[in-house]
């Protein structure tokens, strides 16, 4: 059976970012391309990246202004995709036509594939130059190799005289006309954010109010974000904040640490888990170390992502936390310093894993916090309870050699 193979075209910082040819509106197909690239590891489908990679001498240039000189900032890619970049393989290419590289030449070469799914920017430059040329090569060759162009996961640059979504439609109708199997996003006009005001200037969480286009009408909806842009906006799949469950062994107990403090929305003392918004230049794990030591002074030992970035309310806000388990070194009963804000004021308490559970159901918590910890609970049940029949199982075993 042949393979599939999955295209990620330019999603690189100088053509989404920042730049003399980018057009942030290209974070719109963002989500859409992160869906793919899981769906393909998942499959075990291989994925090429193509970067666009200059140097100055470079024939591009007699046409486009300077852009994504190799080594730079814009030829990198963008730092949604940074994540997946290990599960790709990466092609640098100094023209608009990726299909001219050594590389791809090779891989078609050694390489038949039962359909490709081309992603990215931009629409009517590289993704129509590589497609075009493939569609060429399949004929030439008698290849049975199918191209699949889905209009929700590429996008071009928008300007005087260059309108995106009209140059994206013919394109693609063009593409369609020589063979590409196009997939027409049939909700696009739907529930698109037409208008974005911002309705506050804060430090940590601004309040927006977005006007979408819906199907009968205009819709006006009030939220608040932690970024400088909403994510209907700027779409991102990285996460704002952190939550940490930290634990430690003592003998066959396990100690659950957690914290009690002032919240101002509610007015009042609740329990929660360590949490903090991610810092610029952070990412999620570094987050939560930091995190743990700052507010309940623990030195951690060993910790594990439990929940992937999830929303923590999406009825009004675009917020994104992730979650970790973190083994705490905790000696004679004891944590180590806290390193707290001016006004911070936390108190710790480390109480057996029976007694949190109790707790959990009469103390004042954030849900998220309730679930983490019933989570973390009923893991270590799990496991306490497949240790148990181990041993039986040990103990039958070697009642019967007797």
């Amino acid at each position: 059976m042949k393979k599939d193979l999955l295209i990620v075209v330019d999603m690189v910082n100088g053509f989404v970012e920042g730049g003399a040819l980018a057009d942030k509106n290209i974070h719109r197909i963002v989500p859409n391309i992160i869906s793919k690239i899981e769906q393909a590891k998942k499959n075990g489908t291989p994925i090429i990246a193509f970067k666009d990679s200059h140097t100055m001498e470079d024939e591009e240039f007699k046409i486009y202004p300077p852009h994504c000189l190799k080594g730079s900032w814009e030829s990198e890619l963008i730092d949604e995709l940074k994540p997946y970049e290990k599960d790709m393989i990466i092609i640098e290419k100094n023209t608009t036509n990726g299909f001219n590289t050594e590389k791809m030449q090779q891989i078609l070469k050694t390489t038949e594939f039962g359909k490709i799914d081309i992603t990215g920017c931009c629409t009517d430059i590289c993704v129509y130059d590589l497609s075009q040329s493939l569609l060429k090569y399949f004929a030439k060759n008698g290849i049975k190799t199918e191209i699949d162009i889905d209009e929700a996961s590429v996008d071009t640059f928008g300007g005087e005289g260059h309108n995106a979504d009209k140059v994206n439609i013919q394109t693609l109708a063009e593409l369609h006309s020589l063979g590409v199997n196009v997939c027409y996003d049939r909700q696009k006009d739907y529930f698109k954010p037409v208008k974005v005001e911002k309705m506050t200037d804060s430090r940590f969480l601004n309040m927006f109010r977005v006007t979408f286009k819906g199907d009968k009408g205009e819709i006006k909806y009030e939220m608040v974000t932690r970024n400088q842009l909403p994510e209907v906006i700027k779409p991102s799949v990285v996460a704002d904040a952190v939550n940490i469950i930290p634990y430690s062994y003592v003998g066959d107990k396990t100690i659950l640490h957690f914290i009690r403090e002032f919240r101002y929305p509610v007015g009042e003392y609740i329990y929660a888990v360590p949490a903090g918004l991610i810092e610029k230049g952070e990412d999620a794990l570094e987050s939560a170390k930091r995190e743990i030591q700052e507010e309940i002074g623990g030195k951690v030992i060993n910790i594990e992502r439990s929940e992937t970035a999830s929303y923590s309310s999406a009825g009004m806000t675009d917020e994104k936390i992730e979650t970790f388990e973190a083994e705490v070194e905790f000696k004679n009963g004891k944590l180590g310093k806290q390193e707290l804000d001016e006004n911070e004021k936390i108190d710790v308490i480390s109480l057996p894993m029976e007694d949190v559970e109790q707790l959990l159901d009469r103390g004042k918590w954030g849900l998220k916090d309730k679930l983490g910890l019933r989570s973390f609970i009923n893991k270590q049940k799990v496991k306490k309870l497949e240790k148990e029949v181990n041993e039986l199982k040990s103990k039958l075993d070697e009642q019967e050699k007797e």
